[in-house]
């Protein structure tokens, strides 16, 4: 309880955005309520089953187990779920800006010795959580919205699904509506640096938006260094990208591949149509292949029942 008390503040700043999202009103964000949104999405993707289950199944590579070995006997840890719950109460604990702090001297480790810095490095979190949250909160915001006759649906997976790799992903969905996505786009794919991703996105550029920046300090000089000019009351402007029907069905088909026990729809027809392009690019695209051929036939009774009717 204690824990979901502290998880309030970020919550609160990213519901008033989403509710600013669903009514249509101009979205903007300080510079601080950025930070404390990304910090509640990344939070909500770290406590969430697919992570946890990696700790309670001990499913790391040998050398991200042997990190967690040395990380155990500094923290004096029995349990390896011991350090996932650690990890979860020091992000939630800790201001954004000191978790930045703490991951730019993890980050300086790294860049001196990148092996050697996975036993060397000791700190309140496991290093390589610690590396992922940095690399996360880097990503632009933008903010979907399903194109008409369309609507993304939502799966027990799906707020934090990704496309690509899962340590580098080109995007994070975080589906907040039938008509709205909340997506976290990587730095590298928004500023065209595409080589430093393996793969190739999905999504096209129209699907792209770098917000406008309103600094506190006023207009930023040419040759003054950003961050020097950065201040929490900095503002971001964003608006709503049309996500086009394709574009839609596709991130359908990356929850509907992160699925595990629940769905939900609002639309039987565009359920239907989502389900038939998974069906048609799963073998291609995604690992799980799930069949949904029952929920199929179901859509497509009731469909025939609503036009009869």
């Amino acid at each position: 309880m204690k824990l979901e008390k502290l998880l309030s503040s970020p919550e609160s700043s990213s519901s008033i955005f989403i509710r600013k999202i669903w009514s249509g009103e101009d979205l903007s964000l300080t510079r601080a309520q950025l930070a404390d949104m990304k910090k509640f999405l990344c939070i909500m993707m770290y406590r969430g089953e697919a992570r946890r289950s990696q700790y309670y199944d001990k499913t790391f590579d040998m050398t991200a187990s042997m990190s967690l070995m040395k990380h155990m006997k500094d923290k004096k840890f029995e349990r390896l779920q011991d350090v996932w719950f650690d990890n979860l109460k020091w992000i939630i604990e800790t201001p954004a800006d000191d978790i930045l702090d703490e991951w730019s001297r993890a980050m300086n480790m790294v860049l001196e010795d990148p092996i050697s810095s996975l036993t060397k490095y000791m700190g309140p979190i496991h290093i390589l959580e610690l590396l992922d949250y940095g690399h996360r909160v880097q990503y632009y915001v933008c903010i979907w919205e399903a194109e008409e006759g369309s609507e993304f649906i939502i799966s027990e997976g799906s707020f934090g699904a990704y496309e690509g790799a899962s340590g580098n992903s080109f995007h994070i969905f975080f589906i907040v509506s039938p008509r709205y996505a909340i997506v976290l786009a990587n730095r590298g794919f928004m500023w065209d640096e595409i080589d430093a991703l393996p793969g190739k996105t999905w999504f096209g550029d129209h699907l792209r938006a770098i917000p406008e920046t309103i600094y506190k300090k006023g207009p930023l000089p040419e040759d003054f260094l950003t961050e020097d000019h950065m201040s929490p009351d900095d503002v971001f402007k964003y608006r709503r990208i049309i996500a086009p029907k394709k574009d839609v069905y596709m991130v359908n088909g990356i929850s509907l591949d992160a699925r595990r026990k629940s769905l939900t729809y609002k639309s039987s027809a565009c359920m239907y149509k989502s389900l038939r392009y998974y069906d048609k690019i799963k073998k291609e695209k995604f690992s799980n292949h799930y069949d949904y051929t029952i929920l199929r036939r179901k859509l497509f009774a009731d469909m025939n029942r609503t036009h009869a009717s």
